[in-house]
């Protein structure tokens, strides 16, 4: 009887299929990164210069200094406001996709929440702009049905921003809660109902919970993401927010202080690790608590 174990040729085999991913990874993202946090401990100079050696105070005025450490809470803030956005916007859109039989409708359904996601991002923000200005939609629409006097201050604010980047991440949420909703046993929803429970407390007792996986995972992707984002914010919202990545972009583009832009990119990135495995902790002990 001959073993199922592959022989060490076959090993090898997968060796060299695996190496170009490998090699394009080490190359494009871990030696970039090596290189940045490298900087990120560099002295600086005058003129913000990058110097030779080793040094801790870049780290040290990021976690001390109200300007950087209040924007990573701040980013941390919105960042789980935006996940709970998405999560609950994207359940109803998920619920009706996953509960339509497969044919034209539903695939039109699927094509019209994943088409953002063939658009640009600054598109798509650019969009916000256009709604949002003093004579867009928005504000023409409070002027004419008497709302306001005068057009509001919608662009530049942190309701707009919050606003914009939900709209921005939104599919991220849609697609991993229709294919959990999807994939659940339509019987157990007939045997709930067939034991004396209404749509409501089948939906509550049956449906959420088994779905969770889905709300989890998108839930995560969301909150990852936009720990990071900065592009819809900053056309949105301006360089006044108090966002971690706008405060990376001042930091390159017109203070030149690339030290202490490392130094802050690593401390998101710390954080987002952090945050995203205590999300991951507390959603892993209420999935066992409703699941008994």
């Amino acid at each position: 009887m001959t073993s199922a174990v592959p022989g060490t040729g076959a090993v090898r085999r997968g060796w060299w299929y695996v190496l170009p991913l490998a090699v394009f990874l080490v190359a494009l993202f871990l030696v970039p990164l090596v290189r940045l946090l490298r900087l990120s401990f560099s002295p600086v100079g005058p003129y913000n210069a990058a110097l030779p050696g080793w040094t801790l105070s870049q780290y040290a005025r990021v976690f001390t200094e109200p300007y950087f450490y209040g924007s990573l809470l701040r980013t941390a803030g919105t960042a789980l406001l935006v996940a709970v956005l998405c999560v609950l916007l994207a359940y109803p859109a998920a619920y009706a996709l996953a509960r339509r039989r497969a044919g034209v409708l539903r695939t039109l359904l699927f094509v019209i929440v994943i088409s953002p996601l063939l658009t640009s991002v600054v598109v798509r923000t650019y969009g916000w702009v256009v709604l949002l200005s003093g004579t867009g939609v928005v504000n023409r629409a409070l002027v004419a049905t008497g709302l306001r006097d005068q057009p509001a201050q919608l662009l530049t604010s942190y309701p707009a921003v919050v606003i914009a980047v939900t709209h921005v991440l939104l599919p991220f949420a849609i697609i991993p809660l229709t294919t959990a909703l999807g994939g659940l046993d339509r019987n157990l929803h007939r045997a709930s109902q067939t034991l004396g429970a209404g749509p409501v407390r089948t939906f509550l007792r049956v449906t959420v919970p088994l779905s969770l996986p889905g709300v989890v995972t998108g839930a995560l992707i969301v909150f990852a993401l936009a720990m990071g984002i900065y592009i819809t914010p900053l056309l949105v919202g301006g360089v006044t927010q108090p966002l971690t990545g706008i405060r990376v972009y001042d930091q390159v583009s017109t203070v030149f202080d690339y030290p202490v832009a490392a130094a802050l990119s690593f401390a998101l990135l710390a954080l987002t690790v952090v945050s995203t495995a205590l999300l991951a902790g507390v959603f892993r002990i209420w999935e066992r608590r409703l699941h008994g």
